[in-house]
């Protein structure tokens, strides 16, 4: 019987990352796939400066073709220094991480931290700056808060019951509607459409489904995958 498939960005300037989740996080009748990624590795020592493109060309090439379930990021990813770098913070990677794929935003983001009252107090202070930076705007931008409130974003600590966390929020994920696109996007890219329907015959998997932005074009296309499944392991079309 084939597994269901879960993939998850990590990212995590640990080295035993990888291990680590490899090895505690499994999941009965699924086939669980972190994505580790190293933000130390875009970070120029000679330049003093974080390559936010090299950063986001990894995570791209690193989950091309993959659907993603849960994103997970460290908060103390790169110190500040005493060159004038700002550091590098959980924060930053969602923002660059929702920069590459917009659609990720309906993901939930689980930040983990050895000091989470550290990431909260950072967060209020976010808001809490963008209100009084505003303060004789009738409706103020306020472009942070927004993003908060319509992102998933879970809080944890840096210890092993993050793992569980993990485990739940992957199984939380696993919607009919995750599977069946996770089954669309496991076919080759140059895989040519022949259903029989002439909005569709034809044309590439890749060509149908823009899943930067899946459009009602694509929707349809799945619905009809399912509705062609379907009949054929029933007896509608007796």
């Amino acid at each position: 019987m084939s597994q269901v498939e879960l993939n998850y960005l990590v990212f995590d300037d640990d080295s035993d990352a990888p291990n680590q989740y490899n090895n505690k996080i499994t999941i009965e009748g699924c086939q669980v796939n972190p994505i580790v990624i190293n933000p130390n590795d875009s970070f120029n020592v000679d330049t003093n400066e974080f390559e936010f493109e090299k950063f986001k060309t990894e995570v791209l090439e690193k989950s091309k073709g993959r659907n993603i379930n849960l994103i997970i990021t460290d908060w103390n990813i790169i110190p500040d220094n005493t060159d004038g770098f700002a550091g590098i913070k959980g924060w930053d990677i969602i923002e660059n991480v929702l920069e590459i794929k917009d659609k990720w935003k309906s993901k939930t983001f689980l930040v983990y931290s050895s000091d989470i009252k550290k990431a909260s107090d950072y967060v209020i202070g976010k808001i809490k700056n963008e209100l009084e930076n505003q303060p004789d705007d009738i409706i103020p931008a306020l472009n942070f808060i927004s993003k908060v409130i319509e992102l998933k974003v879970k809080f944890c600590r840096r210890d092993d019951q993050r793992f569980q966390e993990i485990k739940t929020l992957l199984r939380e994920s696993n919607t009919i509607s995750n599977v069946v696109l996770d089954s669309v996007l496991s076919f080759d890219s140059n895989m040519v459409i022949n259903t029989g329907n002439s909005d569709f015959d034809g044309k590439r998997i890749a060509d149908i489904l823009n899943t930067n932005s899946l459009d009602i074009g694509g929707l349809r296309f799945i619905k009809e995958f399912i509705d062609l499944s379907i009949s054929h392991y029933s007896r509608l079309n007796e």
